[in-house]
């Protein structure tokens, strides 16, 4: 967790210590309050019994009143203040947490992103990124405060009784440092395994989900339903389990609390028998301790969530670390790759012999075989998405290996077009032009006329603003790939990988949309990979091929 407290106090700073002032002064008022009322209506009180008495006594109303009437208008405004700058603070701070974080799942490889499932990314940037609240709110401010409170009381009392300022400070700060000392140690393990079990529930519940449909037609759904119910009751159990260690926390520290306060009251008694002090500050001296307490009170429901904090904190603490994944390795152009693979590519696919090529700028190598003979795997070895292996070599520019090319770097000279079609929740021109900076109308036009795209672009009711429904659920099969591969012909690479590139494509458009983009591919260095030979590659005079099956 110091990795983001050291975070917030360098980029917030300021507004920390700002926002618990402000905080102190609430607070502060909110005590002030409190004892100055009770001051007041305890010296009303003995004042009206005199009169009645027939004594003479003079108080004057006016001077506590205005006071009272001060603080109860500090601590309204202080709240209100302080719960708006604060909470801007927190918005602040999660903003400069997304971004870390999105920087650093930007540069990742695509192999480290893949090796985590989809429901752990999704725990990762919601419930563990929400989880950071607490540390400002629950962490930072609130202890702060409190000793501060501490202090400011403390100093006003030891101008009223110096030896009992001195006793009931150390007192209340021993009570602070023990009560998030004892929270925090007895409650860590529960909390961090409610978190744990959380985000596995959370995981098992998405995979339930999207199985369901197999799951029922093999008549196992009740069967799998048993490892999510089974998860949630270790849930629930370690969650009442916490529960019951945070009553047992909370139960002792307001026993002891209510046990000093009626030390106080007793100790006040004497006090004010003896002469020592008068009814009125007696009251008030109560009243401070129990404004002091409700604050104090709050702490082990507070700090009772510091496991799972620290759980969240840790797994988003190792994947921001990993800015620096790759040794960085700058490259400005591609002039030529090397590709030697002599070993198994991976656990799953293993080459029925050697495969070695090499390309360069403009050429075109049609790698074929059937499926699970190793295509899409050479793809992600070309584009980083797959290790190399001890005895495999790709090679950049004749001297520079993949494995050394940081992501960022690589990312920005390649394009690859891959079996499955990615639409996102948007529009059309928003699916076309994502990350593409300064580009033309005209030219999504162009490039939607090369895939055929434009007669029904040019009909939808809001054309390019037309909304694609959630992950392309508005558009067939046949119209998302040629989204996908105008989205690709909008950009600039120099190393193409199409990989089956007219996946539910008839073969006539195929053919007719091959011709439209040739210019465009001839200019760069393709890979194509087929299940065989496509009709549409006989055209061309210089193809290199590669077979991945037996021959």
């Amino acid at each position: 967790m110091k990795y983001w407290f050291d975070l917030i106090i360098k980029s917030q700073g300021a507004r920390l210590y700002i926002g618990a002032l402000l905080a102190f002064i609430t607070a502060l008022s909110g005590v002030a309050l409190l004892m100055l009322s009770g001051w007041f209506i305890t010296a009303t009180a003995i004042t009206g019994i005199a009169i009645s008495a027939g004594l003479v006594l003079v108080l004057d109303m006016y001077m506590p009143g205005s006071g009272i009437r001060f603080f109860a208008l500090s601590r309204t405004v202080g709240r209100y203040v302080e719960r708006i700058y604060n909470h801007d603070t927190i918005l602040r701070l999660i903003s400069i947490f997304r971004l870390r974080l999105f920087k650093t799942l930007s540069s990742l490889p695509i192999e480290q992103l893949r090796s985590t499932s989809d429901s752990e990314w999704l725990s990762r940037l919601t419930a563990d990124l929400d989880a950071l609240d607490s540390i400002l709110l629950r962490y930072i401010i609130p202890p702060l405060v409190a000793a501060l409170l501490v202090l400011a009381l403390t100093f006003f009392l030891s101008f009223i009784w110096f030896e009992l300022a001195m006793y009931l400070g150390s007192f209340m700060l021993l009570c602070l440092i023990l009560s998030i000392r004892i929270t925090t140690s007895r409650t860590k393990q529960y909390s961090m395994l409610t978190g744990r079990l959380l985000n596995e529930s959370r995981a098992d519940i998405i995979e339930h989900l999207k199985g369901s449909f197999e799951l029922q037609s093999y008549g196992l759904m009740e069967h799998h339903e048993e490892k999510v119910v089974s998860r949630l009751n270790d849930f629930y159990e370690a969650q009442a389990a916490l529960n019951s260690h945070i009553n047992n926390i909370q139960f002792l520290l307001d026993l002891v609390l209510a046990l000093v306060m009626l030390a106080l009251i007793i100790v006040g008694l004497l006090a004010l028998d003896s002469g020592l002090i008068d009814g009125p500050i007696m009251v008030m001296l109560v009243m401070m301790f129990v404004g002091a307490s409700e604050i104090l009170q709050s702490f082990p429901s507070q700090f009772s969530a510091w496991g799972k904090t620290d759980f969240s904190a840790n797994r988003l603490t190792s994947l921001a670390n990993t800015l620096d994944y790759k040794s960085e390795a700058s490259l400005k152009h591609i002039d030529a790759i090397d590709v030697e693979i002599v070993g198994n590519i991976n656990v799953a696919v293993s080459l029925k012999k050697p495969l070695s090529f090499k390309l360069t700028k403009h050429d075109l190598l049609n790698v074929r075989g059937r499926s699970g003979s190793g295509k899409s795997t050479l793809a992600s070895l070309l584009i980083g998405a797959e290790q190399t292996g001890e005895h495999n070599k790709v090679i950049i520019n004749n001297d520079l290996m993949l494995n050394r090319v940081s992501a960022d770097h690589w990312y920005t000279h390649i394009a690859y077009l891959e079996q499955s079609n990615s639409i996102l929740a948007g529009t059309l021109g928003y699916n076309l032009a994502l990350g593409v900076e300064a580009i033309s109308e005209e030219k999504i036009w162009s490039v939607l006329k090369m895939v055929e795209l434009d007669e029904w672009a040019n009909a939808l009711p809001q054309g390019l603003n037309s909304w694609l429904g959630e992950t392309g659920g508005k558009v067939s099969g046949g119209q998302a790939r040629r989204i996908c591969f105008a989205r690709l012909l909008l950009r600039e690479p120099e190393l193409v990988i199409l990989d089956e590139p007219f996946n539910g494509i008839d073969h006539e458009m195929a053919a007719r949309i091959w011709v439209n983009i040739l210019p465009w591919i001839s200019s760069r260095m393709t890979v194509l990979l087929t299940h065989e030979r496509p009709d549409y590659l006989s055209s061309l005079d210089q193809v290199s091929e590669v077979c991945l099956d037996d021959e």
